[in-house]
């Protein structure tokens, strides 16, 4: 039976608005038995094999020089009887808001079917490998807009269409969306079920499910996350850990080394 886990995606490598995986390869013995979901705007090229996309229970095969799109807040896997070996695009939410498309209150056709999407990608996976070219940086997010202005001219399903009509599911968005807006201040679990119009036990059962994670791992997490911008921002330790609601240092440095894998202050100096 397959888990579920909740991704965040906060920050991006060498000034490009988006991650890119360019080879990833998997076996019928080796994929991972957890899905997952995300606010961001994902896409999936086939470059060798074949498998299949589970997106919101809905099966969706997948071979070569196929384009998988996974909507935003949409569960989904990837797996293969035999062999796939495919690249993972996952592109910036706040890029793509700032150029006029919004990947959250958009809904894409989940397998779109354009030579120029597939050219474009496949150039993307190209320009993205040429790490000496010094116009590097500048032509990536030429393709990535040019991909992204395909999908919206030729590929969009519909607007403001929540992908997954669940009630426990939107509950657990919503504590997320509370959890974002809160961070920094003490936060109960009575006042997270209120607003999400659930009864704590249910809530607190249906967030592990969707997520992998208790509300308060999650909560303990994010708040990590935020003070790692901090810390790298120029912020002390300290004061990074009080914007960010940890009032005992102590634990706010067993925390921080759990969820981040290393110590508040190494953290600037290793990055």
């Amino acid at each position: 039976m397959l888990g579920t886990r909740h991704e965040e995606y906060y920050s991006y490598f060498n000034n490009l608005p988006f991650r890119l995986a360019p080879d990833i390869e998997i076996t019928a013995s080796s994929y991972s038995y957890e899905a997952n979901w995300h606010d961001n705007l994902e896409l999936q090229l086939c470059i060798d094999g074949q498998g299949s996309v589970m997106l919101d229970e809905k099966i969706i095969p997948f071979s070569k020089n196929d384009i998988i799109l996974i909507n935003s807040n949409v569960i989904h896997h990837t797996r293969t009887t035999g062999n796939i070996i495919y690249s993972c695009l996952i592109v910036d939410t706040q890029f793509c808001k700032s150029i006029g498309i919004d990947p959250i209150s958009l809904q894409f056709f989940s397998k779109p079917t354009s030579d120029s999407l597939l050219i474009n990608f496949k150039s993307l996976i190209d320009t993205y490998k040429n790490t000496a070219d010094v116009c590097r940086i500048a032509k990536l997010t030429e393709i990535l807009i040019k991909m992204l202005i395909d999908l919206r001219e030729n590929y969009t399903l519909s607007e403001n269409v929540c992908t997954v009509k669940n009630r426990s599911f939107d509950a657990v968005k919503c504590t997320i969306k509370f959890i974002r807006t809160n961070y920094e201040r003490k936060i109960s679990l009575d006042e997270v079920a209120k607003n999400a119009f659930m009864d704590k036990y249910t809530l607190s059962r249906e967030f592990k499910k969707v997520t992998g994670q208790t509300i308060v791992q999650y909560i303990n997490s994010y708040r990590c996350k935020k003070a790692a911008e901090y810390i790298i921002s120029g912020c002390s330790v300290s004061e990074s850990a009080r914007i960010c609601g940890f009032t005992n240092m102590s634990f706010f440095t067993k925390t921080f080394k759990l969820c981040m894998g290393k110590m508040p202050s190494k953290y600037k100096t290793s990055r």
